[in-house]
């Protein structure tokens, strides 16, 4: 039921593959550009555009790791002087990325189902539908469709992470959970 989820979000998502671009698809191409042009001790000082790095150091590496692969994808994007550098790939490369990073999503909506308490006997041949439901709730969620997808937002990446830290501490895995969170 999650695959199948997964599946037809993952469709929706790649057809708005050519729609609207927000002011945000320049930030996260510029911070893309910062991460891989510039020495980790700069990275918040970089100012020569509008769109400095102001999201918190682990962010900051995640778009690091996205540069080392942008790089291979059009080194345009990773230089900082392309201000509005929009080429296909670098479009296509900003949106793919979004919707890989939500297997993050899917990894905490898996977990969060599958440690709802149980109330009753039958709770156990409910859990599939359980499952589909948290799935279809969360991930074919228009409003995380529109932030992430159309304005090249990460909040999917940062949902699956709170949703995979309250599944450790329901498991009794406290230390974990607040470490994930």
């Amino acid at each position: 039921d999650l695959l199948y989820i997964a599946a037809v979000g993952t469709v929706i998502k790649l057809l708005l593959m050519n729609t609207y671009r927000s002011t945000d698809f320049e930030v996260h191409r510029n911070w893309l550009a910062i991460t891989a042009s510039t020495p980790l001790h700069k990275w918040y000082h970089e100012n020569t555009s509008q769109w400095t790095l102001d999201y918190p150091p682990f962010f900051a590496y995640f778009e690091w790791g996205l540069a080392n692969v942008a790089q291979r994808v059009d080194a345009g994007m990773t230089s900082v002087e392309n201000l509005e550098y929009a080429s296909r790939a670098t479009v296509y490369f900003q949106r793919i990325s979004v919707i890989i990073s939500d297997a993050m999503l899917l990894a905490g909506i898996y977990t969060f189902a599958h440690t709802w308490p149980s109330s009753r006997l039958t709770e156990a041949a409910a859990s599939r539908c359980k499952v589909a439901i948290v799935g279809g709730l969360t991930f074919l969620n228009p409003g995380l469709l529109i932030v992430d997808h159309v304005h090249f937002q990460y909040n999917g990446i940062m949902l699956g992470l709170l949703l995979l830290s309250l599944s450790l501490i329901r498991m009794g895995r406290d230390l974990e959970g607040a470490t994930v969170f």
